[in-house]
């Protein structure tokens, strides 16, 4: 992990990789389930028996590992946090509805687009007259195409639906579920239906690698990945052997060495606010998302595909 392409891809390749281990932790757990006609009680007991049996049974594999070197401190680290895992509720990590970063249905589209650039997430609750009412989930990806592309269209119109979970569901059937349905966010509510918090599969997997995670976290967002595609929101003020980097390109240019600094030079003129700027380069489109006094601030970054790939595409 040298390089921060690598890092994009980090959090989708652990869901499925520790979707995968809990799942199949969950199912032999089932299988070694004692049976027999055995009274409630008795059956809970010997549940209980059995599963303890069996976790102690792979940690005392794990710990013979680590102690050989086969197995590393963080690999047995991960290995553990797993089994905690399933004893955890949503409430054990969701982030609070006083913490909630929450947009309201009466902001205006740019109000929503400069919010969301201030704040280090990608997702937000979509709520009506306060945060017990969240209505949808706004992508900064979704809001940066309808800016960019449908200005006309309202925030209810780029949500996506929300995803609601109790308050007290357990957290690997919570994880598994969001990822079999591809769900990034959900919505945390107690049996009067209000709003506890928002938990997201990131939270989920930080339980697990969270001090792997944090080591290549970039906290100053210079580039961040709008879902799987190819597509980035930039600072124009990212250095550009960063982008090279996460692109697999190369600027051939020695008078500049920044992001903003390239598309201007490109362009030939300082560009004007509410200009819009597109310039394509080495298969890659990159189109002015925020401009202020003159200086490109937010670039999206997306790859642009032949009609034959755009076909196939439409195909899926």
């Amino acid at each position: 992990m040298e390089d921060l392409s690598a890092m994009m891809i980090l959090i989708p390749l652990l869901t499925l990789v520790l979707g995968a281990v809990i799942g199949y932790i969950i199912g032999t757990k089932r299988k070694n389930k004692p049976k027999g006609k055995l009274n409630e009680q008795t059956e809970r007991e010997a549940d209980d028996d059995g599963d303890n049996e069996y976790e102690e049974e792979i940690m005392n594999i794990v710990n013979e590992g680590h102690e050989q070197g086969a197995i590393l401190e963080d690999e047995a680290k991960m290995i553990t946090n797993i089994f905690e895992f399933g004893d955890k509720d949503v409430t054990d990590v969701m982030t609070s509805r006083k913490k909630i970063a929450g947009i309201g249905c009466t902001m205006s589209l740019e109000e929503v687009l400069h919010f969301m650039l201030d704040e280090p997430y990608s997702r937000f609750p979509l709520y009506e007259e306060d945060i017990d009412h969240i209505i949808g989930v706004l992508y900064l990806k979704d809001v940066i195409d309808a800016y960019i592309n449908h200005k006309d269209l309202e925030l209810y119109e780029i949500a996506r639906e929300p995803f609601y979970v109790h308050q007290t569901m357990n957290l690997s059937a919570l994880f598994q579920e969001m990822q079999t349905k591809k769900i990034h966010m959900a919505i945390v509510v107690d049996e009067y239906s209000q709003t506890e918090g928002i938990v997201s599969m990131e939270d989920m997997l930080e339980v697990i690698v969270g001090n792997i995670l944090d080591e290549y976290d970039v906290e100053d967002r210079e580039i961040t990945k709008l879902g799987w595609a190819d597509i980035f929101l930039m600072r124009g003020s990212t250095r550009l052997e960063k982008i090279e980097e996460v692109l697999g390109i190369e600027f051939d240019t020695e008078e500049v060495e920044t992001l903003s600094g390239f598309l201007v030079d490109q362009l030939g003129h300082l560009p004007d606010q509410g200009e819009e700027v597109e310039i394509i380069y080495q298969g890659w489109s990159f189109k002015s998302v925020d401009i202020h006094d003159n200086v490109i601030k937010q670039v999206k970054v997306e790859k642009k595909r032949t009609k034959k790939e755009e076909n196939e595409k439409d195909k899926e």
